[in-house]
């Protein structure tokens, strides 16, 4: 199933020098499935059984709420950074470590969307900025990057990040970011600056949430693009109400190129 604004996607024009891309991570640039930046920890072959079976007991309760685009926004929230903060004083009670985080990183079913990582390549090859604003584990990000050799110079990950002192996790990001409050507009001045002289953005992303990446006031130079790929029929209209383009049935990213620059 596919949905395009076929009048925005003629007034955008992408050439490789005036635009830059705003991109999810989870459920975006990888497989719906895919394990999550989050869900990596919860193998009890790499990390304490109890952790897993508490932190899939939270997404039981709490992902649901993820996706409820009948549910108003402050109680959604509400919600969200419970999961989160819950989620993080787990890693706390059952002492994640450095060495624990990098053998849940080599069992994860971490995996790319198909094309993504060809995507990437291209993207880098044509020096376009890449800002991966992620409500998931920067950790966890950059080290799939880096594992697939795709932690390139024009990539910028913007998410939460563990600090590990000695080996053990000292230290969570002190801003939470989540899936509702993500935004550019939180960027580091000098990735924001680097950023101002181009004409368009490219936004990608699985939850309609993720159109708040970037502000309001730039939407109308902004392509959107959706993955839906849950409750796909109950969803549909939501999506193609909000998004510029809509994808499902796990699209590969070659599809989206060829559609954004071939059309």
């Amino acid at each position: 199933m596919l949905y395009i604004n076929t009048d925005k996607l003629e007034k955008i024009n992408f050439t490789k020098n005036n635009f830059y891309v705003v991109i999810d991570f989870d459920r975006t640039l990888t497989s719906n499935t895919s394990d999550g930046s989050w869900t990596v920890f919860e193998n009890p072959k790499t990390f304490n059984e109890n952790f897993v079976k508490s932190a899939k007991k939270l997404t039981t309760k709490y992902y649901p709420y993820e996706l409820d685009y009948n549910l108003d926004v402050k109680t959604k929230e509400k919600y969200i950074e419970e999961w989160y903060y819950k989620n993080i004083n787990l890693l706390y009670d059952y002492n994640l470590t450095y060495d624990t985080f990098l053998n849940c990183m080599k069992n994860s079913n971490l995996k790319f969307r198909n094309g993504a990582k060809e995507f990437l390549t291209f993207l880098n090859s044509n020096n376009i900025p890449v800002i991966i604003l992620s409500a998931g584990i920067g950790n966890v990000i950059e080290e799939f990057l880096k594992a697939n050799n795709c932690f390139l110079e024009n990539i910028f990950v913007e998410s939460n990040f563990i600090k590990f002192k000695d080996g053990k996790m000292q230290q969570f990001t002190d801003k939470m970011i989540h899936s509702l409050n993500k935004s550019t507009i939180n960027l580091p001045d000098d990735i924001k600056n680097s950023l101002k002289e181009k004409e368009y953005i490219l936004l990608l992303g699985d939850l309609i949430d993720d159109i708040g990446m970037v502000s309001k006031n730039d939407l109308y130079k902004t392509l959107t693009i959706g993955f839906l790929e849950n409750k796909v029929e109950e969803n549909m209209q939501f999506y193609n109400d909000n998004f510029d383009i809509v994808f499902t049935n796990n699209t590969s990213f070659e599809e989206v190129q060829k559609l954004i620059f071939n059309n």
